[in-house]
């Protein structure tokens, strides 16, 4: 059904409509996400529902499923990542109205009338990746014996007084 989802739409006007979609995008279409895989390929699965809550707010709710290639930052090898991300938004028009939600909604601060649907499922996609994406230890190419240090010989009990040298050429400036 991604032929259906509009390229740009106002938010609100969807919800008043009802609308729903769902489909799959292909990775190598998302330019914001792509540059951090370490593959393009394959497909992220989503949907998108435009309606109103209880109290006639605005919301959206969605999901999106994909496997994101990522590059391990401990062994730099390809590593997949699971998501599976539900979230739900209401559309707001400034930072007062985006406090004003319940705790359940995260603001889609509206900075003009119309959005690019696509960019939900994106930007669901975007915080699913975590900074630093790592294997599991058992599952890393690097172990991590090979960087602990030993730790520091112990320090000499005395030590030296580092004037000491001062002190000799005063000596030798009296002579």
């Amino acid at each position: 059904m991604l032929s259906q989802l509009p390229e740009q739409a106002d938010p609100r006007r969807l919800c008043e409509q009802g609308k729903r979609y769902e489909g799959r995008v292909a990775l190598q279409d998302l330019a914001r996400l792509a540059p951090l895989l370490a593959s393009t390929e394959g497909e992220a699965a989503f949907t998108l529902a435009f309606d109103h809550d209880e109290t006639n707010r605005p919301r959206v709710r969605g999901t999106v499923r994909a496997e994101l290639q990522l590059c391990c930052q401990r062994c730099l090898q390809s590593m997949p990542l699971v998501v599976d991300a539900a979230f739900q938004l209401s559309p707001v028009s400034g930072p007062e109205e985006a406090e004003r939600l319940p705790a359940e909604y995260e603001p889609l601060l509206l900075d003009e009338r119309l959005l690019h649907p696509m960019d939900l499922v994106e930007d669901e996609l975007i915080l699913a990746i975590p900074p630093a994406p790592r294997h599991s230890v058992a599952d890393c190419g690097v172990d991590m014996a090979d960087y602990r240090q030993e730790p520091a010989p112990e320090a000499p009990q005395r030590k030296e007084n580092p004037f000491a040298a001062l002190r000799m050429l005063k000596r030798d400036s009296e002579d």
